[in-house]
């Protein structure tokens, strides 16, 4: 299966009373699903990837699995791709007074623009993980010793020393509604400001207690999601994290970039 050509089974939720062996016959039956990995993808949290499937064969899918009462959808990758880039705000401040509470953003290599608490329909939160390799090389004056090709030859050489740093950054991302359609706005670490027009100074994200806290007074009723580390990635995404990563942690830049639209392909789907 082609990579563009791959959609995203996602069960938002199974009906109430159905057990896991039913559940495990929605998948084998309409999804063609192997009956040991329908079992564990049933046990995923929800709304939650189920497994990857051919994007041509998505209505017949979806359709059959909603006529067993099950809530789901299947976004496809190019759906999922093609949502609004996101936008990284270096500074997102109030305006004193306005009503509805009204914001400008200021966001790398463009103009800033405004927009007000009641065009944000969603927001998504959660943490990535940074690392950082630092390498110094020590010279030879230094004293550090190691054998050389021949045993019988102490060398004087340089020895790379590695540094590995890793820092949290909370993440938040703002799904705003506009008049050039979705635009997604992404608040991050010590790199997004918050604070009042015209406030000299105004803190970082991560100096907020926590942000979300103040974001979340200013627009009342928005829908937040914060289930980014409950996340099980699909299988193709998590080889492509793995190959630069290394590992299977789940607060990965990759997998926030597909999160975030995935979750707004949910809502939207649920109407909101």
């Amino acid at each position: 299966m082609r990579y563009e050509s791959t959609a995203y089974l996602t069960v938002i939720d199974w009906p109430p009373g159905m057990v896991e062996s039913e559940r495990i016959s929605v998948l084998v039956d309409c999804a063609g699903m192997d009956a040991f990995q329908a079992k564990l993808a049933t046990r995923r949290n929800t709304p939650g990837i189920m497994c990857e499937i051919d994007a041509a064969f998505r209505e017949r899918i979806v359709n059959a699995i909603h006529a067993r009462g099950v809530l789901c959808i299947a976004p496809t990758h190019d759906e999922i791709d093609l949502y609004p880039d996101a936008e990284m705000a270096m500074g997102v401040e109030q305006f004193p007074d306005a009503d509805p509470p009204r914001f400008v953003v200021n966001c790398e290599n463009q103009q800033p623009w405004t927009f007000t608490s009641e065009q944000v329909w969603l927001i998504v939160v959660g943490r990535l993980r940074a690392t950082k390799m630092h390498v110094e090389v020590d010279s030879p004056g230094m004293g550090y010793q190691h054998w050389g090709r021949d045993a019988f030859d102490l060398g004087h050489e340089s020895v790379p020393i590695r540094q590995t740093h890793t820092r949290i950054r909370p993440v938040i991302d703002l799904h705003i509604r506009s008049d050039r359609g979705p635009r997604l706005v992404r608040l991050i670490g010590m790199r997004t400001r918050i604070g009042i027009v015209g406030e000299s100074g105004p803190p970082a994200l991560i100096d907020q207690a926590p942000g979300i806290d103040l974001i979340e007074a200013l627009m009342p009723g928005v829908r937040i999601d914060r289930e980014f580390l409950d996340f099980d990635p699909p299988h193709s995404l998590r080889r492509i994290a793995n190959k630069r990563g290394g590992d299977s942690r789940v607060d990965k830049p990759e997998y926030w970039s597909f999160y975030s639209p995935w979750v707004a392909q949910i809502r939207m789907a649920m109407g909101d």
